[in-house]
């Protein structure tokens, strides 16, 4: 979000847009990039300035700041993200003065206070770091440190995820920032990370520990700059002033390699690592299995300090039941390993970690397949589990004894048929890779809010919905009624269209698959979901198919009512697609988005033919816009999910290594099915000048 200079080309376009006799509006600027807009609102700005010699600039830039007030309050993430590119552009424009800066901050407090969405927090708080950079004294000192109790209240209030989320990106940016304002905050800030660090949320703790590096970073560059051991002492060196106990915390939050670099600072820091809570992670040591393995028998027989966090990744030959049985482990709240060889099962000492345990990630192994283990994990939120073996019974068993589990990750796991939930916490559910389950069941699940499966390989499994009424993320679902079953117990004969319609009130976004695409079939399903919002839809093409919808003037499709944003994956541009698509041009009566996602490049030739067969003219909505795109790389068109919740990349050693944060990256953004806000496996999109 931190502005460069427009190049010469860009002034030019903006010049050519901007019309002397229409009054400046941010919103035509919402297919443009940000160097565009911010080199048309410094035109703009400045003419008036100059031309009405600076007595009724203030007037001129209420204007603006109604436009960006307008913009941000919109439900619409495209026009919230314009508005932080004006943002931006005010940032740098030299007129305005302190008032500029402190109305600025309060539109991007109010974003933190009202959106949830990750794709808005994060730029938001990007733009928040740059107002504070380049405010200076011109930013309300009582502005930035209001800014910051929020911050902390968020963290100490009883924990609302997003709020969690958007208090840790507020004081990064802080730390980067405002460092003079936030260091009055230590203890309450060290408070605040104690909280992060215990969340059962990866993406929390993450964000925890960047804002830490963040103070740590800009408490040594402060340092740095001190002439004198007074001006230490007068709070300058914040970090070795504090407690053994609160920088061992710090130090739990480091990679494995950056934990022990702690020791050459200086004396002081020398021994805290080793007593220190340790993020063990073989990711982290340098050279091959061999080396890993040595060092990581090293540090778990020597270590002073618990071992908090346990990540092992393909060590080849190692000894996990040893190391298990350290005393080093046993407080050990979050297990990562994936073992090396498929076949080999999983030693029975792991479940010595079950009554500590938060987070377990286990993957490419056989998983309690002998012996009758008894399970009971008391305080486990997260659970991921992938390209592994498992009894139904066992797995069943499993979840029986995890009283307190909110997420669940299933990707390409074998051993059973049928999956049961009956959970009274559980909040997400992701299976990648059903190929082996022939039956999905959600007996009683009432803090569900999103159920999320991909169709990688085209075998759909009879999914029935009993009892969730808090959900609101559901699919990847094949349009067949004889693979969805909604409501009660009772047999599909007794059970009536309009139970199944109540029953699915509470679903918001749903991800439909269908061949053809089948219009006729669609429109029936969406009768299923009648305060639906946003729909995607990935089709494969049948030429044949006819696409040509009678309505029903006594059975209406309610959505239509409500849905605000369409996205058509695979989409051809053919008859059956466009049939099938002008259906909702039509009748989408409040459409603000309309994505059409097209497997090969798209030509401006094509998509003006492609504007006519729409009818675009002939909307319903007059303010919907339509976008199209081509999938570039190696993305896979269904949707956040690529190659399941597992994602694979390279570590230094340039061996293959499993990333597992993607599961709880999915399972926790506001959009799962939107590719475009994962920044792990996001699906790039060509677009085209002539989005309207």
């Amino acid at each position: 979000m931190k502005p460069s200079p427009p190049s010469p080309d860009v002034a030019r376009n903006a010049q050519d847009v901007v019309a002397k006799d229409q009054p400046f509006s941010i919103a035509e600027y919402i297919s443009s990039g940000p160097d565009v807009l911010a080199a048309a609102l410094r035109k703009h700005v400045e003419e008036e300035a100059r031309d009405l010699g600076g007595k009724d600039l203030p007037r001129v830039m209420d204007q603006l700041y109604e436009q960006i007030s307008r913009l941000l309050q919109s439900s619409d993430s495209t026009k919230n993200l314009l508005a932080l590119h004006a943002i931006v552009a005010l940032i740098d424009l030299p007129f305005g003065g302190p008032s500029k800066f402190t109305k600025l901050a309060n539109f991007l407090r109010n974003v933190f206070d009202v959106k949830r969405d990750p794709e808005i927090l994060v730029p938001a708080s990007t733009v928040l770091g740059h107002l504070a950079n380049v405010g200076g004294a011109l930013t309300a000192r009582q502005v930035e440190q209001q800014i910051i109790t929020t911050a902390l209240g968020w963290l100490g209030e009883d924990r609302v995820e997003y709020r969690r989320f958007a208090g840790l990106l507020i004081l990064k940016e802080m730390a980067e920032n405002a460092f003079t304002v936030l260091k009055n905050y230590v203890p309450e800030f060290f408070d605040a990370m104690l909280i992060a660090s215990r969340d059962p949320k990866l993406v929390i703790r993450e964000r925890g520990a960047e804002a830490l590096r963040a103070f740590a970073h800009s408490n040594m560059k402060a340092a740095a700059v001190c002439t004198s051991k007074k001006a230490k002492l007068d709070g300058i060196d914040l970090l070795s002033l504090l407690p053994d106990s609160i920088l061992c915390t710090i130090i739990s939050f480091l990679r494995t390699d950056d934990a022990v670099r702690t020791s050459a600072l200086s004396r002081r820091w020398y021994h805290l690592w080793r007593s220190a809570p340790l993020n063990l992670d073989t990711a982290h040591i340098r050279g091959y299995c061999p080396e890993q393995i040595k060092v990581v028998t090293k540090i778990l027989s020597q270590h002073q300090g618990p071992i908090r966090r346990l990540h092992l990744h393909s060590l080849y030959f190692a000894d996990l039941d040893r190391w298990f049985r350290s005393t080093a482990l046993d407080n050990l709240q979050e297990i990562d390993i994936w073992v090396a060889r498929f076949d080999d099962p999983l030693p029975l000492s792991v479940l010595r970690f079950a009554p500590t345990l938060r987070v377990a990630l286990i993957a490419h192994c056989s998983l309690f397949e002998d012996g009758d283990p008894v399970f009971n994990f008391p305080h486990l939120k997260t659970l991921a589990l992938g390209s592994l073996s498992i009894w139904e019974d066992t797995l069943h068993s499993i979840l029986s004894g995890c009283p307190v589990l909110e997420s669940l990750m299933l990707n390409n796991c074998a051993g059973f048929k049928r999956l049961v939930i009956n959970s009274p916490t559980l909040r997400s559910l992701g299976v990648c890779d059903d190929r082996h389950m022939k039956e999905l069941v959600i007996q009683n699940a009432p803090s569900l809010e999103r159920c999320v499966r991909t169709n990688l390989f085209r075998t759909t499994p009879v999914i029935e919905v009993i009892r969730a009424p808090k959900l609101e993320i559901l699919g990847s679902l094949a349009v067949n009624f004889d693979k969805l079953k909604l409501g009660t117990t009772v047999s599909q004969q007794e059970m009536g269209v309009c139970n199944l319609k109540m029953s699915m009130h509470s679903v918001k976004i749903l991800h439909l698959t269908s061949s053809g695409p089948n219009l006729d079939a669609v429109v029936a399903f969406l009768k299923l979901f009648p305060c639906l919002e946003k729909l995607y839809i990935m089709s494969t093409l049948q030429m044949d198919m006819e696409n040509v919808h009678h309505p029903d003037p006594t059975d209406p499709v309610e959505c239509l009512d409500h849905l605000r944003y369409v996205e058509l994956k695979c989409y051809m541009g053919k008859k059956p697609d466009v049939d099938f698509a002008k259906f909702f041009v039509l009748n989408a009566k409040v459409l603000e988005l309309m994505k059409f996602v097209v497997k090969d490049k798209c030509t401006q030739k094509w998509i003006t033919n492609q504007y006519k067969q729409l009818q675009f003219d002939s909307r319903a909505s007059q303010n919907a816009r339509f976008e199209f795109g081509s999938y570039i790389g190696r993305a896979y068109p269904t949707g956040c999910f690529r190659v399941g919740g597992f994602e694979f990349g390279s570590g230094h050693t340039g061996k293959r290594r499993v990333v597992h944060q993607h599961d709880d990256h999915v399972l926790s953004m506001a959009d799962p099915f939107d590719s475009s806000s994962c920044g792990l496996c996001r699906i790039v999109l060509h677009h085209d000048d002539n989005v309207l």
